[in-house]
């Protein structure tokens, strides 16, 4: 019997680690950005608690300065001018991108106009512009969205001529075939069949838009997100700054992924 209780005892410890071994081995397989994510703030918060670092707070301390921020009419009033920028830029970004992607993809004469300064743009670092985009529209709110529109064009351009570029011209040869005319190939297949790329543009276009319309508040006007993050990295309230730096990253996020998911279903619906 006691030989029994022994081998009792030392498998419950193995058969505890066994299960912890594999929960972590399922976690990593299904979720290991999070995991890591995880990882990197438990380092963080170790760092920040045995001040490691001059000007790295903690994750607590980024919590509580967060909480705060939220507390205040003022941050919800800038949060709302920052967005509102980023929206109307981004829609110009849109507008105009479809429109030249578009024009690009089916003109030849169009492509070979524009088309090096669209990808000599969109690889060119465009905040180096951001103060040259200051002396040509003020110090207001049209510089901001110039600001965001500048930023978010090009890449929605890109997708947009990409997508029609590459769609199948069997389509658009069955389309004429049963008659349909030049306007409706445009509207019926071309487009719908380049859409699941350009809601991907738009997101990416969102995402550089958000970043745009932050880097034009900190060097143009001081307004916004932007000129409180100029507020507070002045002041070296570094914990109120990480947490500006967290909000704005998990907005772009949620409205990136909200555009890829219209994208996903998109992409399902057409299959």
């Amino acid at each position: 019997m006691g030989n029994v209780a022994d081998v009792d005892a030392l498998s419950r410890p193995r058969a505890r680690q066994s299960r912890v071994r594999r929960f972590v081995s399922g976690a990593w397989q299904r979720y290991p950005g999070a995991l890591v994510i995880l990882g990197l703030l438990i380092l963080w918060e170790i760092a920040g608690e045995l001040q490691l670092f001059a000007f790295l707070p903690s994750i607590r301390e980024i919590v509580d300065a967060g909480v705060t921020l939220l507390e205040r009419p003022d941050v919800w009033r800038s949060w709302g001018r920052t967005l509102l920028e980023v929206f109307v830029g981004t829609a110009i970004a849109v507008g105009l991108g479809f429109v030249l992607g578009v024009s690009m993809a089916q003109s030849r004469v169009v492509e070979a106009l524009f088309g090096l300064y669209v990808d000599l743009f969109q690889s060119a670092p465009v905040s180096a512009f951001v103060p040259v985009i200051g002396l040509v529209f003020g110090l207001g709110y049209s510089a901001i969205v110039a600001t965001v529109t500048i930023f978010a064009f090009f890449v929605f351009t890109v997708n947009t001529y990409t997508g029609v570029k590459n769609v199948d011209p069997r389509l658009i040869e069955m389309a004429r075939s049963f008659g349909a005319g030049r306007v409706a190939v445009q509207f019926r297949v071309v487009i719908p069949a380049a859409r699941p790329m350009m809601l991907t543009g738009l997101g990416l276009a969102v995402g550089r838009g958000v970043n745009g319309g932050i880097l034009g508040e900190m060097l143009i006007s001081i307004v916004g997100i932007g000129g409180l993050l100029m507020y507070y990295g002045g002041a070296f309230q570094e914990d109120f700054v990480f947490a500006l730096v967290f909000m704005v990253l998990i907005i772009a996020v949620v409205l990136m992924s909200l555009i890829q998911r219209l994208a996903d279903k998109y992409e399902e619906r057409m299959r």
